[in-house]
């Protein structure tokens, strides 16, 4: 486990919900997916290192978590705006949380 936070820590980070609306393999890519994440009011692109264990196909209409205040990062395929959350799985894969069609994109957690 990580050492504890304070709540005021915490309370910084902002979680959304998200529908995956695109994703695609960037030309060269051994690791990066580009997804185009829908957040209700805006449309993001994010990059993931999860090429590995998902196809651009399995992801599309997946609506899940995402960390939206972080800063941007450039990758070598253009600027990453946000992280996908996923948790550890069988074998190093990691796992999506997929939420039900009730959840609205851009809800955000609390």
């Amino acid at each position: 486990m990580k050492p504890q936070i304070l709540f005021e820590e915490y309370a910084k980070i902002e979680v959304r919900v998200g529908e995956i609306v695109e994703a695609s393999i960037p030309e060269g890519s051994e690791k990066l997916l580009k997804l185009t994440v829908d957040f209700g009011v805006e449309k993001r692109t994010i990059f993931a290192g999860i090429k590995e264990w998902y196809t651009p196909e399995v992801l599309v209409g997946v609506k899940t978590m995402w960390v939206t205040n972080i800063p941007p990062k450039m990758t070598p395929f253009g600027e990453s705006r946000g992280m996908l959350f996923a948790c550890d799985g069988k074998a190093g894969k990691p796992e999506i949380i997929k939420l039900g069609k009730k959840v609205e994109r851009g809800a955000v957690f609390h």
